[in-house]
């Protein structure tokens, strides 16, 4: 779907037409230097590159649907959402993470999911622990809900964490998944 979109950016800048002579005209370098730069910003925004996650300034961790890695048969990147879309319970995503310390961290979740698929359980798993939750109505798939849903230590070093169903289900969906943010306990 990216490079679709990409291609017709792409078209629209390229093959502009002069009004007067109804002719294509060349873009300028400032143009190609424009579609450049765009192409560059859509694509970092909106591309999955699983890689190690560490605290931000703040001391928060965000694990992203940008940074984590899908793991299963019909899990999902949806860059138009900037979510993983799950469609089996077989499916998983994990994050790489590391930490300078042990800390327990408060977990908010940014999700969504039809009121029709909402109420199956999920799982986060770490090293030290998990925690359980389940997934509440968004409204729609279209809408994003955040929400503390819990806490969780982590210990200090490198480790995976795993967010996963734990509702084994055939058909339907468990929800979209946006981020989750572990904000450093004071």
């Amino acid at each position: 779907m990216r490079k679709i979109f990409l291609l017709i950016v792409s078209t629209n800048l390229i093959f502009s037409c002069n009004e007067e002579a109804k002719q294509p005209s060349t873009p300028s370098q400032d143009t190609i230097q424009a579609m450049t730069d765009t192409k560059a910003t859509v694509e970092s925004d909106t591309v999955n590159n699983p890689r190690l996650v560490k605290a931000e300034t703040d001391g928060s961790i965000l694990l992203t649907a940008e940074n984590g890695k899908a793991v299963g048969p019909e899990i999902k990147y949806m860059p138009e959402w900037r979510a993983f879309g799950w469609f089996t319970a077989n499916d998983k995503v994990e994050w790489e993470v590391e930490t300078d310390k042990p800390k327990e961290y408060e977990v908010y979740l940014e999700w969504s999911v039809s009121d029709e698929e909402a109420g199956k359980e999920f799982i986060i798993e770490t090293k030290d622990g998990q925690l359980t939750g389940i997934v509440k109505p968004s409204g729609s798939w279209e809408t994003y809900k955040n929400e503390k849903i819990g806490k969780i230590n982590l210990s200090e070093g490198l480790q995976k964490i795993v967010f996963k169903s734990k509702t084994k289900f055939e058909k339907g969906g468990l929800l979209d998944l946006r981020q989750i943010k572990l904000v450093a306990g004071k």
